[in-house]
């Protein structure tokens, strides 16, 4: 057996690389979910002053028995290493993600990093996996847990008109994929206020800061990777942004949507701009939809607003991402 380097250059190793983690969610998952293969290995060849992201195969001849997905963050949280680890199913309990495990301490090491970080896939009624029996055998500590919760596109017009609402004092702005510069400058703000204000359990998570210029860098990456965003926001009547929306998806994978930030600024919570924001995003996008579609969205147990605005609009419950962190000596 041999660990093999992937940097997302040659197409045929990453599309073996790509192939064990997309088996292992489809086996996993009822609603598998994860990013399209072209815009995967857009992450590894990008050239982003945020993130570097690569990986590492464990292989046997021309057989994959498993991968590990690495982010190397770049501009906040650059003590950490964030690591996803899939094993086939027929080389499980075999060492093998054991061995790729070592690897990534040893890289981890040679770059200075302090602290490992990763998710797992968990069941919905027991919040337990085989992934989490590895991580906590693994000395890895639990830190935080998401409830992911998934809608089928389309829904019916009168379930979307029959929620949509309108809160006085507040007008709707929307806009596709790029945000007009005339809202740069309060999106920005919106997007780190929103970071630090999102529940974050125990994780070791620095806040990330926005500027216009870093967003606006962003979002012209993700157009060029295919993706593409649906935005709302809510304005109040000094002209501040005190709400917004956002969902996307990637034109090489239309059936599987995201439900990105949801995010009204404290001084504007409790007036119902959630579900104000988000019925109009959500029927701006599906009126875009070409074909059925699955639309996945996470939040912590504790942010129950935004779990209840979802149940609404008829999100149920698939399973749990359990965020865990292993400190490096």
């Amino acid at each position: 057996m041999q660990i093999v380097e992937v940097d997302g250059r040659d197409p045929v190793v990453f599309e073996k690389f790509f192939a064990v983690r997309d088996q292992v969610r489809r086996t996993e998952q009822e609603f598998p979910v994860g990013l399209a293969m072209p815009e995967a290995r857009g992450l590894f060849t990008a050239d982003s002053p945020d993130e570097r992201s690569n990986g590492l195969g464990l292989v046997d001849g021309d057989t994959w028995l498993g991968m590990v997905w690495l982010d190397w963050w770049l501009s906040e949280n650059t003590h950490a290493l964030d690591v996803e680890i899939a094993v086939d199913p027929r080389f499980r309990r075999q060492g093998v993600a054991s061995r790729l495990l070592e690897e990534v301490i040893k890289r981890a090491h040679a770059d200075g990093r302090t602290l490992l970080t990763g998710s797992v896939i968990a069941k919905a009624a027991t919040g337990a996996s085989s992934g989490t029996a590895f991580a906590e055998a693994r000395g890895f500590v639990q830190k935080h847990t998401e409830l992911h919760q998934v809608i089928e596109l389309p829904l019916d017009e009168s379930v979307i008109v029959g929620l949509e609402r309108a809160v006085p004092g507040y007008e709707l702005v929307q806009w596709t994929d790029l945000t007009p510069d005339a809202w740069l400058a309060e999106f920005a703000d919106a997007y780190t206020t929103m970071s630090r204000d999102v529940p974050h359990g125990d994780r070791s998570v620095e806040v990330q800061v926005w500027t216009p210029e870093r967003l606006a860098a962003r979002e012209a990456w993700r157009v060029e990777q295919g993706r593409f965003t649906q935005t709302t926001v809510a304005v109040d009547a000094d002209g501040r942004l005190a709400a917004y929306t956002q969902m996307s998806g990637n034109r090489a994978a239309p059936e599987r949507l995201f439900q990105n930030d949801t995010f009204v600024r404290r001084e504007h919570r409790g007036r119902g701009l959630g579900i104000a924001v988000k019925i109009p995003n959500l029927k701006a996008l599906q009126a875009s939809l070409e074909q059925p579609a699955v639309v996945h969205t996470w939040n912590a147990p504790e942010n129950a607003p935004m779990i209840a605005v979802n149940a609404k609009l008829g999100f149920r419950a698939s399973d749990h991402r359990v965020a865990f962190e292993r400190e490096l000596s």
